[in-house]
């Protein structure tokens, strides 16, 4: 299959199902897009930027693994009021835009990695979609932050629909800085649960291995490699490692990242993660 055309189309997770019409007909511009996903979405750890603090029973919104799950959440695109948002993380941003980028045609992926634009001088657990352009190839969009007024999650000066390479690391590139010594571990992790090195790193590769074969899991789903600390992993695995990490680094090309993925049973996703007769309702 041509390379675009694998991205153009729907993964289990995309896939709208029964709720197409919510994204079918639907502007195919990325700006556009990103202003409706605004209008439905909201961050979990996030709502008082909005005026409200999200009730503790409502944080397993973000649980929620499929687009027709989100979608028959919210019934409708219409903007609504923060609190009547869809509670979810940067995962979900990702994952919606890739929905209806995909369904008008355009060619997107969701990429696992770190974004550099959050807190100074820390490179942070972060998903952002990347979309294909004729004219420059591809390029990353950030919808959390594009979705959302100037200055709301961030101060730096990013432009979320066309992030830099060097202010957003995807898994790949973000392991092999730290494996070679050019980025301290300790400056990259998740700090929303205060976790830095390595091992944080280690498993937004395999994530993002798993997403450039349209597989965009959950960012806490473990499986495989992914809850072996660094510290014990064989020599052998640090290698599987390394060599999946210039796939991700180098964003495929998609034959090869299916290669990669199929190269050891600990790396694709399993079935409890991907089976969608699983679909929340």
């Amino acid at each position: 299959m041509d390379e675009l055309d694998y991205y153009r189309r729907h993964s289990q997770v995309t896939d709208p199902g029964s709720k197409r019409h919510l994204i079918t007909g639907l502007q195919a511009d990325v700006a556009a897009a990103v202003k409706t996903i605004g209008g439905v979405l909201i961050h979990r750890d996030h709502t008082p930027r909005f005026g409200f603090t999200l009730p503790d029973e409502r944080r397993d919104e973000a649980n929620t693994r499929y687009v027709e799950a989100i979608l028959t959440y919210l019934g409708t695109l219409d903007e609504r009021r923060p609190e009547d948002r869809f509670a979810g993380t940067c995962r979900d941003f990702t994952v919606l835009l890739c929905a209806m980028l995909r369904e008008a045609g355009i060619p997107a992926r969701a990429r696992a990695g770190f974004a550099g634009y959050f807190i100074d001088g820390f490179f942070d657990d972060h998903w952002v979609v990347e979309v294909w352009n004729d004219d420059r190839g591809w390029h990353l969009v950030d919808p959390q932050v594009a979705s959302a007024p100037a200055g709301t999650y961030t101060d730096a000066d990013v432009d979320p629909l066309d992030v830099p390479r060097d202010a957003f690391l995807v898994g790949g590139q973000a392991w092999q800085e730290c494996r070679t010594g050019s980025r301290d571990p300790d400056s990259i992790g998740t700090s929303a649960v205060g976790l830095t090195g390595i091992w944080e790193v280690q498993g937004n590769v395999i994530r993002d291995l798993a997403a450039l074969n349209r597989v965009e899991t959950l960012p806490w789903d473990e499986w495989g490699l992914i809850p072996v600390h660094y510290d014990r992993l064989d020599p052998a695995d640090i290698e599987l490692i390394d060599s999946i990490a210039v796939v991700s680094a180098t964003g495929g090309p998609s034959q090869h990242a299916a290669d990669a993925y199929g190269s050891d049973p600990r790396l694709p996703a399993p079935a409890r993660l991907t089976d969608r007769s699983r679909l929340e309702r």
